[in-house]
This record gives C-alpha cells, sequence and structure tokens, in this order.
C-alpha cells in the first residue's frame, strides 16, 4: 500500500525543538502512538513544533504567557497526529472531529478575546506548515511512480480536512465567545485584564465586581495541570481544590480564583497579616498537590499594582517551571528570581550557559551529577564537609567531583567571575537545557 510510508517516518534530527514549546503528553497522543507507532508520533511533534512557532511569530495574539502556548502546542500536535491517522487510514471517516486540545484551545481563545479572523489565519498557517513537510515525506519516501498520484491524494484529503478543522474551530469558538459575553465570569475577567495591562481601574467598583479586596497586600499564583493521563477528577475541580488548600495554609483573608484556561488558573491571596518568608515551605508541608497540579507563587505585593506585579512574577516563575527537570510541584519566585530574569531570552541564556560550562554543559546523568555537586560546593562557599552534608556524599566523593567539574570548564572560564559561574550552574540545574545546546 503506496500510504504505508507514513509509518516510516522519523523526525528530523536537524530540526530544533523551540525552547519555549513545551512537548505535550495526553491522551490524543497515546492512541496515535498506538496506531503510529513511535516514528510517526516524533515526526509529527517536530513538526507541530515548527507549526506552533510560526503561529507564534506571525499571529503573536495567540501567546500570552506559558500557559496560552501549552494550549497552542497542544492544538497543533492533536492536529497533525488527526491528519496522519486520516491520510494513514483505508476509508477516511467522511466526517472530522474536533480533538479535545483543539476544542479547548477554541474555548480558550473566544475567553481571551483573540479575533475569530486571527484564530483561522493561525489555522491556514499550521496547515500550509503541514502541507510542505508531507510533500518532502512523500518526496522521501514514496517511489518515482507513486510519487504523484499520492500527491494529489494527500493534498486533497488535506483540503477537505483543513477546511472542516476550520468550520468545526469556528463553530466552537462563536458558541464560547456567545456563552463567555453572558456570563459573570466574563466581566471578572475583563477587570483583572484591565488591572494586568496596567489600565487605570475603579478601585471600589473593582472589588465589588471581584467580590476581593484590591486594597490589600496579594500573593498571586498561576495553577495548572501539565498531565491528564489517569485523572479521575475534572481539572478545573482539581485546581480550585488546591487553591482553597493553599488559601488554607497561608491563613488568607479572601481568595480570587479566575479560569485562565480549561486546565489552568490565576489565583491571588489577600494577606491576613505579616509577610511569610517561609511560605513555599508551608505549603509544601500544608498542602497535597492533587495528580497533575503545578503552581507558580509570585511575591507579596501591596494594592492593584501589587495583583499586577505579583502575577507577573508568578508567570515568570512558571515559564522557569515548565523548563525545569524534576517533580517539585511549587515554584517560588522569590526562590527562581535570578534564572527567572538570566533566561528571559532563552537563546542567549543557552549561548551564556555554554560559554562558561563549555563540556561540563553536556546532557547525562554523570555530567548533571558534577554540575551539581560543584553548584552546591560553590553555594556552601567551598565547604567540603558541608556540601558532603547537603548532597548525603562522603567527603571525598565531593572532592573528586569538583575536581572533575573543574577540569570540564573551558579554559576561558579560569579568569570568570564566581557569580557566572554560580550563575551558569544555576540556569544549567533548574532548566534541561544542556542537551538541547548544541
Amino acid at each position: 500500500m503506496t500510504r504505508q510510508w507514513i509509518l516510516r517516518l522519523r523526525p528530523d534530527p536537524r530540526r530544533e525543538v523551540h525552547p519555549v514549546l513545551p512537548a505535550t503528553t495526553g491522551a490524543t497522543t497515546g492512541a496515535a502512538a498506538r496506531a503510529l507507532g513511535a516514528g510517526p508520533v516524533g515526526w509529527a511533534v517536530r513538526t507541530a513544533d515548527a507549526m506552533a512557532a510560526e503561529i507564534l511569530e506571525q499571529v503573536p495574539e495567540h501567546g500570552g504567557g506559558p500557559s496560552a502556548v501549552t494550549t497552542l502546542r497542544r492544538s497543533t500536535e492533536s492536529a497533525v497526529l488527526g491528519a496522519l491517522r486520516l491520510l494513514l487510514a483505508e476509508s477516511p471517516p467522511r466526517l472530522v472531529t474536533l480533538t479535545d486540545e483543539t476544542a479547548e484551545g477554541c474555548r480558550e481563545f473566544a475567553r481571551r478575546g483573540i479575533p475569530l479572523d486571527r484564530v483561522l489565519r493561525g489555522v491556514r498557517l499550521g496547515h500550509a506548515r503541514l502541507a510542505h513537510d508531507l510533500a518532502a515525506a512523500i518526496e522521501e519516501h514514496v517511489p518515482d511512480d507513486m510519487r504523484l498520484a499520492e500527491l494529489r491524494r494527500v493534498s486533497d484529503l488535506l483540503f477537505t480536512y483543513a477546511d472542516a478543522h476550520a468550520s468545526l474551530m469556528a463553530e466552537e469558538y462563536i458558541a464560547e465567545r456567545d456563552r463567555w459575553r453572558g456570563s459573570d465570569e466574563a466581566a471578572r475577567r475583563a477587570v483583572v485584564d484591565d488591572l494586568l495591562a496596567g489600565r487605570p481601574v475603579d478601585a471600589g467598583a473593582a472589588t465589588r465586581r471581584l467580590r476581593y479586596d484590591l486594597s490589600r497586600t496579594h500573593v498571586a499564583a498561576v495553577l495548572w495541570c501539565d498531565d491528564d493521563t489517569g485523572a479521575t477528577v475534572p481539572a478545573a475541580q482539581r485546581l480550585h481544590r488546591t487553591a482553597t488548600a493553599m488559601a488554607r495554609v497561608i491563613g488568607s483573608a479572601g481568595m480570587l480564583l479566575i479560569a485562565a484556561g480549561d486546565t489552568s488558573a490565576w489565583a491571588w491571596f489577600a494577606l491576613a497579616g505579616e509577610d511569610a518568608p517561609d511560605r513555599a515551605e508551608r505549603l509544601r508541608a500544608g498542602v497535597e498537590a492533587p495528580h497533575g497540579v503545578r503552581v507558580a507563587l509570585g511575591p507579596a505585593a501591596q494594592g492593584p499594582q501589587g495583583m499586577r506585579r505579583s502575577h507577573l512574577c508568578a508567570l515568570q516563575a512558571q515559564r522557569v517551571a515548565l523548563l525545569a527537570a524534576g517533580d517539585d510541584w511549587l515554584f517560588d519566585y522569590r526562590h527562581h528570581r535570578l534564572v527567572a530574569l538570566a533566561t528571559a531570552q532563552p537563546e542567549q541564556a543557552r549561548w551564556f550557559v555554554q560559554d562558561v560550562l563549555g563540556p561540563l554543559a553536556s546532557e547525562g546523568a554523570r555530567m548533571r551529577e558534577l554540575r551539581e555537586t560543584l553548584r552546591v560546593y560553590i553555594d556552601e562557599e567551598r565547604g567540603l564537609k558541608a556540601a558532603a552534608e547537603r548532597l548525603h556524599v562522603a567527603r571525598n566523593t565531593v572532592t573528586y567531583r569538583v575536581k572533575r567539574a573543574e577540569e570540564l570548564l573551558p579554559a576561558s572560564s579560569a579568569p570568570r567571575s564566581t557569580l557566572e559561574l554560580r550563575m551558569a550552574l544555576e540556569m544549567a540545574q533548574t532548566a534541561p537545557w544542556p542537551g538541547d545546546l548544541n
């Protein structure tokens, strides 16, 4: 069968995954892996990444923070996987349906007020990129005598798929927009949007509309579900439960919770007393986060402008959290603000880590171990005993690892300040870039 070339698709190693577009996992990806295999799914992930990056460049309204980018990324990935399964089928279905990820994206675009023509512009850009990459794959995998017929078949099916896809997205968008415009939630979100944009707001009217006192000291949080695999409780319920538990542990005098998407929310907690320097530790000890929920926490700040400042800082903490390896569910901006500031320009941040660490920035468990040992050693003012206790290893082990790590540093790093070395180690420890640097 000519269409079996789809099963031979493999990701192009030369196409680098965009550093701010997180890979997604979910029901759609899992089902596609069973139907297509790992190679075609890997190809789809890289193609979806390129689609999302191009859409963000051409239609910047689709951006607006890590949560919005993740929603777009999930939508493009599910669209590519759906197209591959359609092209592989012996008898393609007459009706095209929206995946859960794409429907979620439509609802979020409507709630954020992105014009429908800009949404559909993104759809057209995505399908154009997909058609281009599929044509290149046909050139590579289909024999010369069958190539023209296969190009025509794929072109016809893609046109039908893209047309139906755009129509269904428009219907979903319009239905959500009409529902949203008449809701109290939309009015509350409009007030929050004005606050976050720094536009003038009547504090008294805003307090009444939000049912939340703007004059207090606030701590903002961004909550999201990054993995719905195996979840039996809806995302909105898990987010609300986590925010409520956080308010209890913080001792909040009030809480404002706004849906930012189907799987994300923004929260503000009004402090009843003094700001607590150990807030993150208390939250880790007192809140049992439900499956797949992660939280980025902003610093305490006063009044309406403080709500904006704390929220924007929480978004930066979320960006670091999405880059970071590990299973920590809570990211406090106060603990990661230097890395957040240093990685605001991801490409330049990668260059910095590469320049300062050299071979020590290579991927692999051994290099991560050496970097972490050197980081803790410097953090403990080069105290071997303190570093060994913190790492739970023998003192001689720290000595050996530090010596080996310093041997791997490039000669050009020798005259550099300890601050630069420490900053590069923190950046490499927080963000999984070493394996993506080359």
